[in-house]
Order: C-alpha cells, then structure tokens, then sequence
C-alpha cells in the first residue's frame, strides 16, 4: 500500500520535473524517497549529480540530521561487515545513497567508491566522478583524494596531472595518508608540478611501508637524487623491500652487493638476490642473472643459463652484443655464428660499438655470412669514429692488407699506435717501419717495437735477428759475380724442400709447371737459397695443415705466375694465405698473363721478375736485390 502511494509522489514529481519546477520536483522525490522508492532516489541523485538539486553544504557536518548519519554508519557497517553485520555490498550502496542524497558527505564518498568499483551497483565511472567531486566540495579529504587519483590515472575524466597534483597537496594538507604516496610521486616524476627529490622523500618516508615505498626511497638514496649518494641508507631500505617480498628492492640490492656499494661486495648475495627476483619474473634481474652466469660471478660460468636469461631480457644493444657473443664463441654444442652475426645486427641496429666490431670480424671472416671486406671496414670505421681502441686495429688490418679498401700504411701506423696495444700489433708496427712503405723506413724504430712484440709473447725474435743484422753490419754487395754463378751453375746441387729453423722461401706453383719452375729452383738451390715446395710434404700426413704451417713459417714467398697458376684455386688460396700472413711476395712470371684484379692487387707494387726476358745472371741479379733475401741463404 505504502509504495504505491510512494509511487503515486513520484508521479507527481515527475510531473513538477517536466514543468522545469525542481523545488517541488524534488519536494515530492524526497518523499517517495523516504518511503525507500527506488525511482525517487534514483531521480533525485541524477538532479544533485547534476547540479539541479543542492543537498551539500559548505561544511563537511552537511546535515545535522542524526537519521542521515545513522544511515552512513549502517552502510559502513555492510559494507565491512562490522558489528557483527553480514557483508552485503548492495545494502551498504543503498545506506549510502539515502545518506548522500539527505546530505551527508562522507556517504558521498563512499558512494563514489561504491561507483567506482561496483560495489552494491553497477559500475559507473561519471557517477563515482561526479559524487566524489561532491564530498570533495565539502572538504571531506579522502574524497580529495580520491578525486585527485581519477584525475592521475584518467580514469572516467580527462586525465590532469596539475589538477591531480593540487587536490593531492590539499588532501595531504588535511593529512590524508593515502595522498601522500601520490604527492610523492608527482615530485617524483615531475608530474603536475616540478621535479623534487627532497619533497619526494620528505612524503614517501610518510607512508606506510611497503615494498614499493622502500623501494622508491632507496632508489633517491642510491642515485643521490636528494642530498647526494647515500648507498648504506639505499641498502637499508632495499633491505626492507625485500621483507616485504618485492622483486624491484630484491635486484637493486643485489646490484649493491654487486658493485660493492654500501655494502660488502658480496657476489654470491647478487647472485641470490639477482635469482629470486628473476624467479618472480622481474625483467630486469634476468639481465644481471645471465652476468652472474656469463662472468661466473656468485656462481659457476655457464654461457647455455646466460643464453637462456639474456634471451629474456627486454632487447638492447649490450644484450645482444652479448646474446651474440655466446652464438659465437662460448656454446658447448658448438658456435653458431648465423645466429650470432643476428644478434649482433641488432646491437649494430641499437648503436653498440662491440656489436659493430664483432659483426665486422665475422664479415672480414666470413662466418656465418658471406665474406665480405668492404662492409667488415664500414663496420669497422663506424666503430673506430665511436673511439673504440679495438675498432682502430681492425681498421688498421683493413688498410694494412687493402681489404675493404686501398692500402694505406701511414693511415694502419696511426691507428696500430691508437688502438690496443699487444704483440701482434706491435709486430704490424714494426713491419710497417721496416718496410719504409707510406712512412719513412727506420730499422731501429722497427726493432724497438719488435723487441716490444717479443716481450708481449708474440714470437719476433727471427725479426730482432735481421733487423739486428741489418744494423751491425754494412750493406751487402750484391752485384752477381758471373764467373761464380756459372760455376755453380755446372755444379747442380739436388732440388729438395729444406726442412729446418732458419728462414727459407716458400714457393707456390702449377705442377703443369714443374719443368720451368725447377729450372729456378735449380739456380736458386745452387746460390744457397732454402727453399721449400709442396715435395717436402711427409707421406701420411695433411696436405693442407702443412701448406699452411709452411707458409706460416716461411720469410718469403715466391709466386710463378703463368695461366695454370693463375686459374688454380689452391695456388690462389697459398697467395691469399701468404698476403694475410705478410709474407714478403717474390712474383716470377715464367710466361706472359693478364692478371685478375685480385691477383693484381695482392702483388700490390712488388716488382715482378719475367723470367723468360732476362738472362740468368741479370735474374739472378735481380732475385738477390729482393728485399731481406739475404737471410734465406745465410
């Protein structure tokens, strides 16, 4: 009976509503309202949510009314089930819409919260905007509160970080605890208002504690954003995050015990700081797990973990320098070096100076790619204009031997004295003095950097000895005494490859050739020349090993330059070898050829002996002015 005269008020106000008459519109709601018909207060908070109905004083003590509040206070009591009342999310929703709409404030916000979350009701957004705004007008400081966090996170209104910021100073003003994390943050991060490490700290250490508060204080205290560095007070409060179980806290610290600050360097700590956050998904401890693992700091060095973690690590230029690194050289099934020139590329793609360097050795290689100078010295100088010292001797190598580019050993003498400094570069330098090519010849700035070379453990000492001996004794004359060269002429000694120490020349031929060649090889055996060629190899053993192992050890190389030679891949292979090597080169041309441009440019400017255009006095002659010959008969 009573709700269909509670109906029959709302009609009525209805009626007063649609003659724009709000005084008596809501005259009659509140009367329905009070005999609990729904329609009534729904049609009531639509007019004082939008402005039509003002039931809000100035002051937070809005209604005097004690039915309003006793409403409020059974609604907080469904709503967390206190003294002894059963949780009921809709009973308190509607406790709290009587109060608000009698006036009671803090039933405001609490229905804002109601809204909000969809506690009791639908969840809507405008309507939790629009009540907590209410209350906040009334001063009540969660509600300010509150009201500042929709406008932070932009949550059902435009998001405003000035607006958020001032309404969060005003709730922290009235010592609203929750307000004072987010006045911290805006200080922070500079958010409605100017960066302030001090004030930041000044609100964070006013919050309750939990992990992500310390956290945020150790972080000011670690990168001196306050007062400067104060890492023990960092270690403390990380210390106190990680109680809390809070993974961020948990890897900064093990930063900490990392790098040894504020704390004991403690890498086994790290290391089991570093693996429970990992454990917990934090991203950013798996790049410092995989270290731990890659550098075998706090654990054992194992490259397959490292892999395995640094794969899960947002992507950047060192981690993939160093996901690379581990294709290439450190995994127990063996390298993968596509996998690693991928990788690298993208460090190369993110800016990393070692990316560039080892994607360039594995193009100058040709590993895992096909072979490619010209973009191992673009690599190479992109690193080198960054200032890396091993970018320089890489390039230098590239100038040095002409791969990628010309050759130029002014430009491989600078950067070899820029770069890092160890045998084999000292022994380049060296080389480069002695061969007075691109910069002035100077034996004993030569020998100073052998001698340099030899100490690092790079074997020079052949190279002390003839430089030694070019030092301490006079010029050889080398003029051919042709009564001596036709005596031993007739007195052939046997064609055999030398096998010794002392420096010998290596030869490299077509054995379709074999009759001219050993025609020179006669003469060069007869005037003491050690020579070897492929007869010397031993039966059962690699032919390959040991062309290369006598290459290698081998002063000089000649090249018997005819079509067969020139169109055979093993003969190509040995110049190639030889050049890498620095090999001084003896090009004889035993018929005339048109050269390739590789062919032409590994010989580079040496000068070439035709054997068939001179007599064997005059080649003789020639062959013996060949630079540093002398040794090779000694």
């Amino acid at each position: 009976m009573e709700q269909t005269e509670a109906k029959e008020i709302y009609q009525m106000g209805v009626e007063a509503l649609n003659d724009c008459d709000y005084r008596m519109a809501v005259a009659y709601f509140q009367n329905a309202a009070k005999m609990n018909y729904k329609p009534a207060i729904a049609a009531l908070e639509k007019l004082i949510l939008e402005g039509k109905y003002k039931n809000v004083q100035s002051k937070q003590t809005l209604s005097s009314n004690t039915e309003s509040k006793e409403l409020f206070e059974k609604g907080v009591d469904y709503y967390n089930g206190r003294n002894n009342t059963k949780i009921d999310y809709v009973k308190a929703f509607e406790c709290f819409l009587s109060s608000s709409i009698d006036g009671y404030a803090s039933a405001m916000n609490w229905l804002g919260y109601c809204y909000e979350y969809g506690k009791g009701t639908k969840k809507n957004l405008d309507s939790a905007f629009g009540w907590y705004e209410k209350a906040a007008n009334a001063n009540v400081a969660n509600a300010i509160y509150h009201l500042g966090r929709l406008y932070y996170d932009g949550k059902g209104v435009q998001q405003d970080y000035n607006k958020a910021f001032g309404l969060f100073k005003k709730a922290c003003d009235l010592r609203e605890s929750l307000a004072y994390e987010y006045l911290a943050d805006c200080y922070c991060y500079g958010q409605g208002t100017k960066i302030n490490y001090e004030k930041a700290l000044q609100f964070y250490l006013k919050v309750e504690p939990r992990g992500v508060i310390e956290y945020q204080i150790g972080c000011i205290y670690a990168r001196g954003l306050s007062t400067g560095s104060d890492y023990p007070k960092a270690a403390e409060h990380f210390q106190k995050g990680v109680d809390f179980g809070h993974a961020p806290s948990m890897n900064s610290l093990g930063v900490l015990y990392y790098n040894g600050e504020g704390v004991q360097k403690d890498y086994n700590k790290a290391f089991e700081l570093f693996k429970k956050a990992s454990d917990l998904g934090y991203t950013t401890a798996h790049g410092w797990l995989a270290d731990c693992y890659f550098y075998g700091q706090g654990t054992k060095i194992n490259y397959e973990k490292a892999l395995q973690f640094y794969l899960k690590v947002k992507p950047r230029g060192v981690i993939e320098y160093k996901i690379g690194y581990i294709y290439a050289r450190c995994l127990s099934t063996g390298s993968d070096y596509p996998k690693a020139a991928e990788h690298f590329q993208k460090g190369v793609d993110f800016g990393n100076t070692k990316s560039m360097i080892d994607l360039g050795i594995l193009y100058y290689e040709g590993k895992g790619i096909q072979q490619d100078y010209y973009k191992a010295f673009e690599l190479f100088k992109k690193a080198s204009d960054l200032e890396n010292k091993t970018a320089y001797a890489w390039l230098a190598e590239c100038y040095y031997y002409g791969n990628g580019t010309k050759k130029d050993y002014q430009k491989a003498l600078q950067l070899y004295l820029k770069g890092n400094l160890y045998g084999y570069t000292q022994r380049q330098i060296g080389r480069i003095y002695e061969s007075g090519q691109d910069v002035k010849k100077n034996l004993t700035e030569a020998l100073n950097w052998y001698k340099k070379a030899n100490e690092s453990g790079k074997d020079c000492k052949a190279d002390i000895e003839r430089i030694n001996n070019l030092l301490n004794k006079k010029p050889e004359n080398k003029s051919i005494d042709k009564t001596k060269v036709e005596t031993k002429a007739n007195s052939n000694k046997p064609i055999k490859a030398y096998e010794g120490d002392k420096p010998y020349i290596f030869v490299s031929y077509s054995h379709t050739d074999s009759k001219v060649v050993k025609e020179v090889l006669q003469m060069l055996i007869n005037q003491g020349y050690r020579i070897w060629f492929d007869e010397g190899i031993r039966a059962g053993s690699s032919w390959t090993e040991n062309l290369m192992n006598h290459i290698k050890n081998a002063s000089h190389f000649i090249f018997f330059l005819s079509r067969h030679s020139i169109n055979s891949k093993y003969c190509l292979k040995e110049l190639r070898f030889a050049d890498r090597r620095n090999k001084i080169i003896i090009p004889i041309c035993i018929e005339n050829v048109n050269v390739s441009d590789e062919i032409d440019f590994l010989l580079g400017e040496v000068q070439m002996l035709f054997k068939n255009s001179l007599e064997k006095e005059e080649f003789m002659e020639k062959f013996n002015s060949s630079n540093h010959i002398e040794i090779c008969s000694r």
